[in-house]
């Protein structure tokens, strides 16, 4: 049975987990100064997406080079074909070359208006470089809803996180996670909306199972943790930052959103406690702390946080 009182601490909880969640997206951009310039969240900064593509190995960036020369000639050849333009692209972004890529791209659209899989290509890509209005225009003339593609879904649902539309950006990401029920990029941008919306809870189940997947990328255990500290589950955050971070990093994450959240703590679980700390193993190399961030490349893409590959 609840009555007035217990209302009025569930609002109030409700009510300091979206303050939190702005206080943190209103946080620094860039970890620049002092401590949180060290060991800081950083900002919810939902606009930066998460980049899957790992760098080419050392072995095959010729490979890679070669590939690219063969498909820009091929291009030269035929710069109206949208499937030579979309292989000369993915193989400049692979490269790193985007900003060419999108030239390309660019000049192939200007002839193939209506090409879904380039308005796509396109589409991602303009995303990717924050031509929001750009990627809107083509993402939505991409999406085909007799051929639905969970990459094209996705990334207009980063687009309307990318405009704060949050609730909106919502029902895309769950039409994009039913085509990919086991893609961690769609879980954590999915995870996020919901926590930009101040639903914590869903937002910390989504992550879960998105590190439950098999996923490699630390940020998806740095949102997770985030979105812990903004329950109050401080101990729980400390031991999910920890599994990518230094300790004394993943404290100081920590402690940050609990002084802008301000909530009592939580207790962990007993299976959630850390292991002895004679049991620890050397911590993993730290990785960029660019803070929470999405895959607007409707993957994890070559870029979000994401020249981005392809499934």
């Amino acid at each position: 049975m609840t009555g007035p009182g217990t209302a009025a601490g569930t609002a109030s909880h409700v009510v300091s987990v979206c303050r939190g969640v702005r206080a943190v997206a209103a946080a620094f951009a860039c970890l620049a100064a002092g401590a949180c310039a060290q060991s800081g969240p950083g900002a919810l900064d939902l606009a930066a997406p998460i980049d899957s593509a790992q760098p080419a190995a050392k072995d095959t960036r010729t490979d890679l080079a070669k590939a690219t020369g063969a498909t820009g000639k091929d291009f030269a050849k035929e710069p109206r074909n949208p499937e030579k333009a979309v292989a000369y692209a993915r193989n400049l972004k692979a490269m790193g070359e985007k900003r060419q890529a999108l030239a390309v791209l660019q000049q192939a659209a200007s002839f193939n208006a209506g090409h879904r899989g380039l308005n796509s290509e396109y589409g991602r890509l303009a995303l990717e470089l924050d031509q929001v209005s750009v990627a809107q225009r083509l993402l939505e003339a991409a999406d085909d809803p007799a051929n639905p593609d969970w990459r094209v879904i996705s990334a207009r649902g980063t687009v309307l996180a990318k405009q704060g539309s949050y609730r909106e950006a919502i029902p895309l990401y769950e039409r994009a996670l039913a085509l990919a029920p086991d893609q961690a990029s769609i879980l954590n941008n999915l995870a996020l909306a919901h926590a930009m919306e101040g639903q914590a809870g869903q937002a910390e189940a989504l992550l879960k199972r998105a590190a439950s997947s098999g996923s490699k990328d630390a940020r998806v255990n740095q949102n997770l943790a985030l979105v812990l500290g903004l329950q109050g589950k401080y101990d729980e955050a400390r031991v999910v930052a920890a599994r990518d971070l230094p300790a004394d990093n993943a404290a100081a994450n920590v402690d940050y959103v609990r002084r802008i959240v301000m909530l009592e703590p939580r207790p962990m679980a007993q299976s959630q406690q850390p292991p002895p700390a004679h049991a620890a193993t050397a911590p993993a190399a730290r990785p960029s702390l660019r803070g929470p961030a999405l895959d607007d490349a409707g993957g994890w893409a070559p870029q979000v946080a994401v020249a981005p590959a392809h499934p």
